[in-house]
């Protein structure tokens, strides 16, 4: 079963998430979740549980692109600063 994971991608990447200030969330990655072969379901692999109980399942696209559109949205910003 391991040797499936080494050669499947994740589907969805495990985090743990904190409420910090000004209503800004912190994302700790605690996790992985691989899909079964017959696509009925996932493992989920953690290195951490979070205190409080709550994990958050995102694919990793979703986050990909949210840190393109944060790294495009600071050039803009910068750009209109000079």
């Amino acid at each position: 079963m391991s040797g499936d994971k080494e050669t499947t991608r994740p589907s969805f990447e495990a985090f743990s998430v904190r409420e910090g200030p000004e209503n800004k969330s912190y994302f700790n990655r605690v996790g992985v979740a691989f899909p079964h072969k017959d696509g009925e379901g996932h493992t989920i692999t953690l290195d951490a549980v979070p205190v409080d109980g709550r994990i958050v399942l995102r694919t990793p696209r979703e986050r990909v692109d949210k840190m393109r559109k944060e790294v495009q949205s600071r050039r803009q910003n910068s750009e209109r600063e000079r």
